[in-house]
C-alpha cells in the first residue's frame, strides 16, 4: 500500500518509473509473485476509482478486492490528498490537443456498492472535493475557453472567436453556464464546464439553475466534462437537457419556515 501511494504521487507529478522494476523490488520484501503484486495494485486502483481519485496509469482497476484493502486505502488516502503534487494551471499548453470523446452511457438503474465503499465515498466525497477546489474549476473553464476560440479559428471564424466570453468570470455565477461560445454558422451555444482530477465516471454537482437552463436552452446548452485533469486532460460533451444524459439525485434541500 505504501509503495502504491508513493508511486501514485510520482505518476500524478509527471515522473516516470518502471513498474516491472518496482514489482521485483517488492518480491524481495513480501512473499508474493510479481503478477500477484500487480493484481493487488489493480485492486487498489479499483478502490480509488470508486472514490473519484486518480490511480496509477497502466494499472487498470480490478474489482475483486476485499474489505481489508479498502480499510487500508482509508488509512493512507488522507496523506495522499494532502500532498501538493501540482497546481492546476490551464491543463495543457495547446488546447487543440484536447480530444472530445463520446460521453459514458447513461445508467439505467442504480449500481449498489458494498456498504464499506459507500462509507468511504461519503468520507472522501469526490464531488465535494471538486466543488471546493476553485483553482481546479477555473483552470478547467480557462482550458475550454481557449478550446472554443481555437475551434472557431480553425473554421476561419476569427470574428466569432473574438466574441467568446468567460461569463462566469466576467459576470459572476448565476447565468446557468460558464462560457458563451458559437457554432461556426454563428448560432450561440452555452457551455457549462465541470472539471475533476478523477475519472470520466466521477460524479459532479449541477445546480438547479444550471439544470433548468439546460432544459430551456435545448441543444444550445453543452456540458463539457473534463477529467484526469492534473495529468492528461480529456473531455466529453453532453448537449441539451442534462437529465437526458445522467441520473440526477437530490443531495441538498432548501430549508425555510412556514409563514
Amino acid at each position: 500500500m505504501a509503495a502504491y501511494f508513493e508511486h501514485l504521487a510520482l505518476d500524478v507529478s509527471g515522473e516516470r518509473f518502471n513498474k516491472a522494476h518496482l514489482y521485483r523490488e517488492l518480491t524481495s520484501l513480501i512473499p508474493r509473485t510479481e503478477k500477484a503484486i500487480e493484481f493487488k495494485f489493480q485492486n487498489i486502483s479499483a478502490v480509488l476509482d470508486q472514490m473519484g481519485v486518480e490511480w496509477i496509469r497502466g494499472l487498470a482497476p480490478r474489482n475483486n478486492f476485499q474489505r481489508a484493502l479498502a480499510d487500508a486505502v482509508d488509512r493512507r488516502l488522507p496523506h495522499f490528498l494532502a500532498l501538493d503534487l501540482s497546481q492546476p494551471e490551464t491543463g495543457m499548453s495547446d488546447p487543440a490537443g484536447l480530444y472530445i470523446e463520446p460521453a459514458p452511457e447513461r445508467a439505467t438503474k442504480p449500481n449498489p456498492l458494498p456498504t464499506y465503499i459507500e462509507r468511504l465515498i461519503r468520507k472522501f466525497d469526490p464531488i465535494e472535493r471538486d466543488q471546493k477546489n476553485r483553482a481546479l474549476g477555473e483552470a478547467g473553464e480557462e482550458l475550454i475557453l481557449h478550446f472554443e476560440r481555437h475551434s472557431l479559428e480553425g473554421h476561419q471564424r476569427d470574428d466569432l472567436a473574438r466574441k467568446v466570453r468567460w461569463v462566469s468570470k466576467e459576470d459572476g455565477d448565476g447565468a446557468g453556464y460558464d462560457i458563451l461560445s458559437f457554432e461556426p454558422d454563428g448560432r450561440e451555444k452555452f457551455v457549462e464546464v465541470k472539471t475533476t482530477a478523477g475519472s470520466s465516471r466521477t460524479p459532479f454537482f449541477i445546480s438547479r439553475n444550471e439544470t433548468e437552463f439546460s432544459r430551456e436552452s435545448g441543444d444550445r446548452f453543452r456540458l463539457m466534462r473534463l477529467y484526469d485533469f492534473r495529468r492528461d486532460p480529456r473531455a466529453f460533451e453532453m448537449a441539451g437537457s442534462i437529465d437526458k444524459h445522467v441520473r440526477l439525485t437530490a443531495e441538498h434541500y432548501r430549508a425555510d419556515f412556514e409563514a
